[in-house]
């Protein structure tokens, strides 16, 4: 692994992440900062550095740029300034019950936004690798598990933004050869991921503070696929030193390890000594029954597996909570 991320890091001098100060984009960034010539996060509010500093990432060794991926304009100049070679395009309103009420904004930012940064660089034209992040939501109710030559049939409004994303990325190869590659992640967790609307950390902070957990009424039986975090940042780093393979691909990116969202809550209660019972509420947006992926064509492409089990992970998310909360 050592040797593989090496040759990755030699590849990826100058690197722009949007959604940087996000979960997944913290977490990048704590592994490649010290690796790599520059960092730059562009964000919609410098202040959101919730994750990053729940990792201990060193904000100064950052080029935290406050702009909107709306704004063609503003993302044209941040690549004539920083002259990027490597995109993570992680920036998306990424919840269903914010998308939910309000289609403009979700398509504003997750197509729109989408659409300026490809056009950029495919402008700039000397990017070397694009890693768009789609989502295993894209695919809609289709038949399981999601394997990647399957149309993305999304309905509800945030899955329909993702499958325009994974859609318009490709394009972006197919028409104008700009090497992108898109990837469908499973839910993601574990530490410092400080989006108490997600299911894991919302419910460890409930357990933490003697509160019941919580489930939607009706997702109970629900089954999931949960990814650790830090597998998916390999999972991404991979993509890159593979990108002369995996440019105009989309990959799955996934545990393997399915589980219902009441027996997710029920291990949580056990790895966590309580006693507490689970409460359920009603909800009032559109939500899939069961999702999970296959994820042989990355390991097939890249040598990428997950390495960390659910229980690993959720302990080690619990025992990162109880530092930060």
């Amino acid at each position: 692994n050592k040797i593989i991320y090496m040759r990755i890091y030699k590849k990826m001098d100058k690197v722009l992440i949007t959604g940087g100060t996000g979960f997944l984009g913290s977490h990048l960034t704590k592994r490649i900062i010290d690796k790599v010539e520059t960092v730059t996060i562009a964000t919609t509010d410098i202040r959101q550095q919730t994750t990053l500093k729940a990792l201990g990432v060193d904000v100064d060794k950052i080029n935290l740029v406050k702009g909107d991926i709306r704004d063609f304009d503003f993302i044209k100049l941040l690549f004539n300034e920083y002259e990027f070679d490597t995109v993570f395009h992680l920036g998306a309103l990424s919840e269903v019950k914010k998308c939910q009420p309000d289609p403009k904004l979700a398509f504003d930012v997750n197509v729109g936004g989408t659409v300026n940064v490809l056009e950029a660089c495919r402008l700039y034209g000397k990017v070397k690798a694009v890693v768009v992040s789609s989502s295993d939501k894209a695919y809609g109710s289709g038949r399981l598990p999601y394997l990647e030559e399957q149309s993305l049939n999304g309905v509800g409004t945030y899955e329909v933004s993702k499958s325009a994303t994974d859609l318009i990325a490709r394009s972006f190869y197919s028409n104008y050869g700009v090497p992108v590659v898109v990837t469908r992640c499973s839910n993601l967790y574990g530490g410092g991921d400080m989006n108490f609307t997600r299911v894991i950390p919302n419910n460890i902070r409930k357990i933490l503070n003697g509160e019941n957990p919580m489930i939607w009424k009706g997702s109970e039986e629900s089954i999931r696929e949960f990814l650790y975090v830090g597998d998916a940042v390999s999972a991404y780093l991979s993509l890159v030193e593979n990108i002369d393979i995996t440019k105009g691909e989309a990959y799955n990116i996934g545990s393997g390890e399915k589980i219902t969202i009441k027996e997710l809550l029920q291990q949580l209660l056990i790895l966590m000594g309580s006693d507490l019972k689970i409460k359920y509420v009603h909800k009032d947006f559109p939500e899939i029954s069961h999702q999970y992926l296959d994820s042989d064509k990355i390991y097939s492409d890249t040598g990428w597996g997950a390495k960390i089990n659910l229980r690993e992970g959720l302990e080690e998310a619990i025992e990162n909570y109880k530092e930060i909360l």
